[in-house]
């Protein structure tokens, strides 16, 4: 089997929309591995949303921070995304990540590209991130590829 140069197999999978599983200790304070989902591109700066399975610990904390569910969007497994379980996606955080360090992680072993999500999550997770007081993406940037 070839393997392809990481910069190559960012370049081919980097799109609004995509859904990457890597270990991000600098944004989310872990090394164990958590799915990412890209929601907006601008430049060389990819903005990402965080995906978990601990769906009682997200509600407890928008009960206690009065956040509104519909920033608490499921994703759940499909053949497109290469999610393992059903997920929520907090749509009040986000996580800028640079192209470079994407293919950094690639190259080291910790970003695996696993799919990408359907128009229809993505636009749930747009309504989310648009109805959020805390999420500052501007609307022009959250563009999926099929919209």
């Amino acid at each position: 089997m070839v393997e392809l140069p990481s910069e190559f197999v960012i370049k081919n999978t980097l799109f609004v929309g995509t859904v990457y599983k890597l270990e991000a200790p600098e944004l989310i304070g872990t090394k164990q591995p958590h799915y990412f989902i890209v929601v907006a591109i601008d430049g060389t700066d990819n903005f990402l949303v965080l995906c978990t399975t601990q769906f009682a610990k997200k509600k407890e904390h928008f009960d206690h921070c009065n956040l509104d569910y519909s920033g608490l969007v499921p994703i759940k497994p499909d053949s497109s995304n290469g999610l393992t379980d059903e997920r929520w996606v907090n749509c009040n955080d986000y996580y800028p990540i640079t192209k470079s360090t994407l293919v950094n992680k690639l190259e080291n072993g910790i970003l695996n590209y696993t799919g990408k999500i359907s128009l229809n999550h993505y636009l749930q997770i747009k309504t989310g991130i648009l109805e959020s007081h805390i999420n500052d993406l501007p609307e022009y940037l959250l563009i999926h590829p099929e919209d």
